[in-house]
């Protein structure tokens, strides 16, 4: 008896090899998926070039992309962080009559949205009559209240526009049709599954948005000895990722032979060095700017601990990236980073109050300076968490897993 292949087709409106972040999650899933068959990928055509360039040098057979483009006179919505909302909410209704019509030759078994990571719009895999897997979702974590102290008035503003977003969309008909036509919905984090579970999800899940390759990482050795506790952050520069905390913590640690790095751009840069000069900690405090992401790797094998306290993180490739090169981390207690960091690889601090959390985060600075060995036992039991629990493999077994759960075989 002949098994046919198992067709599914990905919604990744962000999709791009050797790219980081939302890119990244659209293109692993889908790569994954194609090790043993064909699947069928509609994203956007900003990742065109790359996506075709990158299929062509590695014979790639097995990902079909198709690309839908909005009109070009709407392209400009991609420079605000309102209108490129807009942007993906029309594109996602576009998307949708191409995957009925693509659906219509094709037959597929399943449709999976991956892209981008965010549970308050509805998906171009809706209502297609068949198997929809909705996620890993994020955006339902939330800065905690007083935690906005030290942000400009712009950033501020930010976290004030991303809520009223929110609960604008949360009551858009078409988002909760969405959530109720999902056979499986999964959340990155218990509290985007709260958020979920108010839109009328059935069957609701809890699983890492994320992952990584071990084989794309490199070979790592240990830095060489240099009487230096090397702390870093890495990310874009902006007000709810928490950088400021890690370099008032560093303040207040007070650490002999220390020294603080911070990798990536963003508008948070000047106020940073400025926070850096009037803090007297300015000469033991280094700003790499934005580095390519093979240099950026460089930065984490001369460090010995990853800081990073954001308010608000779904994911957060910088913490597995961490972990698999054996670094401690240093986080807050809350969203993507809370569920990959436990007190066997690093420090989840829980998020009380601001004085707290910045008490406990240098206390966590100075007991990973002082004990060389709590260093190396937590980083290599973090190399283990992420290689047992969050690679890009093991997340494709569990989407495999979900789509054989919803369409039974048999399925070569």
């Amino acid at each position: 008896m002949s098994h046919r292949h198992l067709k599914i087709l990905f919604i990744a409106f962000a999709c791009e090899p050797e790219r980081g972040s939302e890119p990244m999650v659209g293109w692993n899933c889908a790569w994954h998926a194609s090790r043993n068959r064909p699947v069928w990928v509609i994203t956007d055509p900003l990742h065109q070039v790359k996506m075709d360039r990158w299929l062509a040098e590695n014979g790639e057979k097995n990902i079909r992309v198709i690309y839908h483009a909005m009109p070009s006179w709407v392209q400009w919505m991609w420079k605000s962080l309102i209108t490129v909302n807009i942007y993906y909410y029309f594109w996602n209704l576009g998307a949708n009559r191409v995957a009925r019509k693509l659906h219509a030759q094709e037959r597929f078994d399943v449709v999976h949205h991956v892209t981008y990571v965010r549970y308050w719009m509805p998906s171009a895999g809706a209502g297609l009559g068949i198997p929809f897997v909705w996620g890993p979702l994020g955006g339902g974590e939330s800065a905690p209240r007083g935690f906005l102290k030290g942000m400009a008035w712009k950033g501020k503003m930010g976290e004030v526009l991303r809520d009223w977003m929110r609960w604008v969309f949360e009551r858009d008909p078409r988002l909760k049709s969405c959530a109720r036509s999902a056979s499986i919905s999964i959340a990155c984090s218990a509290q985007t599954a709260e958020r979920m579970q108010r839109l009328g999800v059935k069957d609701l899940r809890v699983m890492s948005s994320i992952g990584i390759d071990p084989k794309a990482m490199g070979k790592h050795t240990p830095r060489p000895e240099d009487g230096i506790t090397r702390f870093i952050s890495v990310g874009r520069l902006l007000h709810w990722k928490g950088f400021h905390f890690g370099l008032e913590a560093f303040a207040k640690a007070a650490i002999l032979n220390a020294e603080f790095v911070v990798v990536g751009s963003g508008p948070c840069l000047e106020p940073l060095r400025e926070q850096a000069k009037a803090m007297g900690i300015a000469d033991k405090v280094r700003f790499t700017g934005e580095l390519p992401w093979r240099d950026a790797l460089k930065q984490f094998q001369d460090a010995d601990v990853l800081v990073h306290p954001s308010l608000h993180d779904s994911g957060g490739f910088v913490l597995l990236e961490a972990m698999e090169m054996a670094k401690p981390v240093i986080c807050l207690d809350l969203g993507g980073p809370g569920v990959y960091v436990n007190a066997d690889c690093g420090f989840a601090v829980k998020a009380g109050t601001v004085d707290q959390a910045i008490a406990d985060i240098a206390s966590a600075m100075q007991r990973l300076a002082e004990d060389k060995a709590l260093r190396q036992r937590l980083g290599e039991a973090g190399r283990e968490r992420v290689l047992c629990e969050f690679t890009w493999e093991r997340s494709a077994e569990r989407y495999e897993a979900m789509y054989r759960e919803l369409v039974p075989g048999p399925w070569s």
